[in-house]
């Protein structure tokens, strides 16, 4: 075999691998993550579960925590969870941002702190 055919042998071989494996699935969208001192919450406008949107959240507040988010549509929803435990749930439409958020002790009793709009 010549030097030439050779190097056409592997430059066809090289293009049908490479060629194979440019059809792939799109990569699935990375979460958005907030947080606040002790809690964690993410939520995923494609979380490629079927479901429109996922939202996740966790803490170790003593009192708990939880994520709040809002709708394109301007309504809100939360979801709560206690000291050291994870929640979730997939809502049915498109979220547009979220907070986290935990209890806080004071003098009048317990009351929310909350984080930052995403």
């Amino acid at each position: 075999m010549s030097v030439k055919r050779s190097v056409l042998t592997v430059a066809v071989a090289l293009a049908l691998a490479v060629g194979g494996t440019a059809v792939t699935a799109p990569p699935a969208s990375a979460a958005t993550t907030v947080t606040t001192q002790h809690t964690q919450g993410q939520f995923d406008n494609n979380p490629g579960n079927g479901a429109e949107s996922w939202v996740w959240v966790w803490t170790n507040a003593p009192l708990g925590g939880g994520i709040e988010w809002q709708y394109y549509d301007g309504a809100t929803d939360s979801l709560y969870t206690s000291n050291g435990t994870a929640q979730s749930l997939s809502p049915s439409k498109d979220i547009w941002r979220a907070r986290a958020w935990h209890y806080i002790s004071t003098e009048v009793g317990a009351v929310k702190k909350f984080g930052l709009w995403s």
